[in-house]
């Protein structure tokens, strides 16, 4: 089956360069390292990203999800690591006053505490749940200075993190970017091929993929967010590869990603082009893709990569508010 390219290309005007995207990689690293305004680095790069992130334990309890977390991946059962504590963290996290703050900051700590402590499951959905939990607590450590009250503890915090994300890495399935087919040439068997034909196989199918794309966005986010983490401690010695230091892609595809049930994912794998970005780059998605394309966890890598100006012109030139 070959994909229907149903979203028009925008003309070569609008095209974003990708020396332009590398100048963009040099820039953060440069500025991470010089004495330029700081404020004005996050004010453009990372304040999107904060924002979302301020909102996660909330998106994480009322919806089941967070850009990196599926809502239907943890729909036929969710691991102890992910319920009993940092799912139920969150929910008292996100309930905290000045009445009963000391209590669940105490709890949280706790908790916290036994999960960094405990030993890295072996199968790849607990190391991808163990890794989510993980994540879903250093983003409230980032936010409430209470639970920042012992250095030590964070430094093994992020340690944990680092690891996890690491041993999940090593069972993950990187998609490859599609083949560029020459001129003249008959292009190459989609990947949309590989679609089963059967409703079963389908759901199948996409209960793999949606496995899958989680943890492939769990690791790319956890070495994103530690960035954050740093700089926004004062870590002024950040090295930026590009890639974030690993080889990674993932599918930048809002109708894939938000598709609520394995028919309209098979309707959307069929019908639309989802692209797969490499290492951060986002030339494709940038020159051919619309703002639909495009969801939260792209947005904010984007902003990140390009600043907030750039992303909301782009957004605009394609009738869209980013």
């Amino acid at each position: 089956m070959s994909t229907n390219w149903s979203i028009p290309a925008p003309a070569p005007v609008d095209l974003i360069p990708g020396d332009l995207i590398q100048q963009n990689l040099q820039l953060m690293s440069a500025k991470t390292k010089s004495s330029l305004d700081l404020s004005v680095l996050l004010a453009s790069r990372f304040q999107y990203a904060i924002d979302t992130l301020q909102e996660v334990p909330r998106m994480m309890v009322t919806e089941n999800r967070t850009p990196w977390c599926h809502p239907e991946l943890y729909k036929d059962g969710m691991p102890k690591v992910m319920q009993v504590d940092a799912y139920a963290c969150c929910a008292l996290y996100i309930t905290k006053n000045p009445i009963n703050g000391p209590l669940i900051t105490t709890h949280i700590q706790s908790r916290h505490q036994e999960l960094i402590l405990s030993s890295l499951p072996t199968s790849p959905p607990e190391v991808l749940a163990h890794t989510q939990a993980l994540l879903l607590y250093q983003i409230m450590y980032l936010f409430d200075p209470t639970l920042n009250s012992n250095t030590a503890i964070e430094t093994l915090s992020l340690s944990a993190l680092e690891s996890a994300a690491f041993f999940l890495f090593s069972s993950t399935h990187f998609p490859p970017a599609p083949q560029e087919t020459a001129p003249g040439m008959a292009p190459s068997t989609s990947l949309t091929s590989l679609l089963p034909n059967t409703l079963q196989s389908t759901i199948q199918f996409w209960k793999l993929w949606v496995f899958g794309e989680s943890a492939r966005r769990t690791i790319l986010f956890t070495f994103y967010f530690i960035q954050i983490f740093r700089l926004l401690h004062g870590d002024r010695d950040l090295k930026c590869d590009g890639k974030l230091g690993i080889l990674h892609s993932w599918y930048s595809s809002a109708h894939l990603w938000n598709a609520p049930n394995a028919l309209e994912f098979a309707v959307a794998w069929a019908e639309r082009e989802h692209f797969i970005v490499q290492n951060v780059n986002f030339s494709k998605v940038l020159n051919e893709a619309q703002p639909s394309d495009v969801d939260l966890f792209g947005r904010m890598l984007l902003v990140t990569l390009l600043g907030i100006d750039q992303v909301q012109a782009w957004f605009c030139r394609r009738g869209a508010i980013l």
